[in-house]
């Protein structure tokens, strides 16, 4: 199979400008993107620089963007991917590139994982004999367990594009594994501090995530998780972003009152008088087009009461 591969090259300290380098490769059916690689650095240009360990899926050192989509190099196959006869490859986005497709891992995940304060802290010290946890409590964790940290579902997110210090679907599911550990005691004080801002309240629920992770974990389900866990135990944000458990509170009270929701009531309640005239030109212009919600004039919807009992009947089980 001949193919072009066409490599982003770029090297900080020479002070040139990133481009797309093509070489041309032979490779037999079957073979990867990193084969390709390979093959490129023992035949043409010995200086590309780039990760690879297992070559089996399994560590997530060779995460890159191939043809402009995510994937673990040592696993994609060229003939999946190749187009025209050709294949680019290029560092993930949004982060530092050290060299050619070797980009700054301790700044896309391990400074963030470490924010989430991925240990342990038992509530209780330690039994004799240790802790002997039944399979059956840990099997809520156990996915979340098998994350590699390959960064897929941070190089898909939809947020960190706009906000880099976001702290990501994978510290966020490094989070949850923890947070739903039967042996930990501080889930409160953890769910407060990813209440704040950059944390579990930041993601905007596209879902990119799930579609991105190759082990099947489904990180944005997992955030889900943490902000139900935070508001069952009534950690609804951060002391920084009150703002959001003024809005979850909104929200329920306006949907039990009329069985649905009143967005003129969520806006003041959720941002408060002091913002009122930053809201005022997107009002203006919903307005003129006869869209604009009167806040606490919002009619009640037909079957409204059911609706209430259905927060009554919750309510009084929790």
């Amino acid at each position: 199979m001949e193919l072009i591969f066409k490599v982003y090259r770029h090297d900080p300290t020479a002070g040139t400008k990133p481009a797309l380098e093509s070489y041309p490769v032979s490779l037999p059916d079957g073979a990867t993107v990193l084969d390709g690689l390979l093959q490129i650095r023992d035949r043409h240009d010995g200086g590309l620089a780039f990760r690879a360990a297992c070559g089996r899926g399994f560590c997530g050192e060779c995460t890159l963007r191939i043809n402009r989509s995510g994937k673990l190099a040592c696993i994609t196959r060229v003939a999946q991917v190749a187009k025209d006869g050709e294949v680019t490859v290029e560092p993930v986005r949004n982060i530092t590139v050290l060299k050619d497709l070797v980009y700054d891992v301790d700044e896309l995940l391990w400074q963030k994982i470490a924010w989430v304060e991925p240990w342990l802290r038992p509530a209780t010290a330690q039994p004799d004999g240790g802790y002997v946890i039944p399979d059956a409590e840990l099997e809520p964790i156990r996915k979340a367990m098998s994350c590699y940290y390959c960064g897929l579902c941070d190089e898909g997110c939809s947020v960190i594009p706009f906000d880099r210090r976001f702290s990501g679907p994978a510290a966020l599911t490094k989070a949850f594994r923890v947070v739903f550990d039967p042996r930990d005691g501080a889930a409160r004080e953890r769910l407060k501090r990813l209440g704040e801002p950059r944390g579990m309240w930041d993601c905007v629920h596209c879902y990119e995530a799930n579609e991105h992770c190759p082990r099947g974990i489904d990180p944005t389900d997992r955030i889900f998780d943490l902000r139900d866990k935070a508001v069952e135990l009534g950690v609804k944000s951060g002391t920084a972003n009150p703002q959001v458990a003024r809005h979850y509170d909104s929200f329920a009270a306006s949907v039990r009152q009329s069985g649905w929701l009143d967005e003129g009531r969520l806006a003041l309640e959720t941002w408060g008088l002091g913002r009122l005239g930053e809201l005022l030109p997107m009002a203006w212009r919903a307005l003129r087009r006869g869209k604009l919600p009167v806040p606490y004039l919002h009619r009640k919807r037909p079957g409204a009461e059911w609706i209430r009992r259905i927060f009554d009947k919750v309510e009084k089980r929790s």
